[in-house]
């Protein structure tokens, strides 16, 4: 029998939409004669929905993730694809349902998931893995802000404003002067009660995609991202703002240092899966800056890693097919939830 894997997709956050094109576009691309492919969807208001490979709705339940026949007799789903960006699907919620139902799955553990979608926590941890970073302040929603007066007082603009816990730029703002922090800083709060302020770096933005095989970690690419506004914005990325070229136009040793950089990323921080690690490289030459890491990349056709895996001459399906197999390889004793 072929093994039911599942494609989840959905969520709770604002990029519940982005997940839906980057889980159709997996679940497309699932061999239907290798898997028995399942669609499932999470929504906000009506939790788990189910499909298969014919659009066709199936009965699902959520408490033993299984699907239901007719008859009332149940199949256990394999292994779960997890496309869901954003809540909860990147923080390490599912995961940790996933873990306790001993159901394996192709992200990361509830405690990497949880620490990258952090923006602070994610580079308090790469500066020690030898990463660099930019200095920034951290601030919570109705507490003192006078440090972050300080930090603006002390640093050159321009400075990003950011949420510490959302994807796709949602709640990010680029701003020139101190009279544009209560805008960016109300921005930010409508995604997270967190928020980090970052010095900005003049520079070469890129995105190197990694994933990690049972063979080993494998870099995907390095894509250099031109965006066509301030910065790598949602319009840049979704709506044709931007210009991608994979592979960077950057000299060897830039692109050594990136994957290096990557590849110390992956290990230290426990990362598996496919993810992608963003970096600026600055324009004096110096060692690459981290943005922040996606544990759950786009992949809607448009987005960075798929294009990467066509610039290497590895088709959709290919990987697609290395994933699902890695996930299903990956069940060492599940019974025992694994947080790490």
């Amino acid at each position: 029998m072929r093994p039911l894997v599942a494609v989840a997709m959905g969520g709770y956050s604002s990029e519940f939409g982005i997940s839906l094109l980057s889980g159709s576009h997996v679940f497309d691309e699932l061999d239907p004669v290798r898997f028995d492919p399942v669609r499932l969807e999470l929504h906000p208001n009506e939790g788990w929905k189910a499909f298969d490979a014919s659009g066709i709705p199936l009965r699902f339940s959520e408490r033993t993730w299984t699907l239901i026949d007719l008859d009332g007799s149940e199949r256990r789903i394999d292994a779960i694809l997890n496309l869901i960006h954003g809540h909860p699907g990147e923080d390490g919620t599912l995961a940790m349902a996933w873990e306790g139902a001993g159901i394996p799955y192709s992200s990361c553990s509830p405690a990497a998931s949880a620490l990258t979608f952090h923006k602070l926590w994610t580079n308090a941890l790469a500066q020690r893995l030898g990463v660099r970073v930019m200095p920034s302040v951290h601030v919570r929603r109705g507490t003192d802000e006078s440090a972050v007066h300080a930090f603006m007082a002390e640093h050159p603009f321009p400075l990003f404003v950011k949420p510490c816990r959302s994807g796709s730029s949602y709640g990010v703002s680029r701003i020139t002067s101190a009279h544009e922090w209560p805008e960016a800083r109300d921005a930010a709060w409508n995604e997270d009660p967190e928020l980090v302020v970052e010095q900005g770096v003049v520079g070469t933005e890129l995105g190197c995609g990694a994933f990690v095989a049972p063979d080993g970690v494998r870099i995907l690419g390095i894509t250099e991202i031109v965006p066509k506004k301030a910065f790598f914005d949602f319009e840049a990325k979704y709506q044709g703002a931007s210009e991608e070229i994979t592979p960077a136009r950057i000299p060897d040793s830039a692109a050594e240092a990136v994957r290096r950089a990557t590849l110390r990323l992956v290990d230290g921080m426990g990362l598996r899966g496919f993810v992608r690690a963003d970096f600026i490289l600055p324009a004096d030459g110096s060692e690459p800056v981290l943005i922040e890491i996606n544990t759950i990349p786009g992949m809607s056709a448009e987005s960075i890693v798929p294009r990467q895996l066509k610039a290497a001459g590895i088709s959709m399906r290919h990987f697609v097919t290395d994933l699902a197999e890695a996930t299903l390889q990956r069940h060492e004793d599940r019974a025992v939830p694994r947080i790490f």
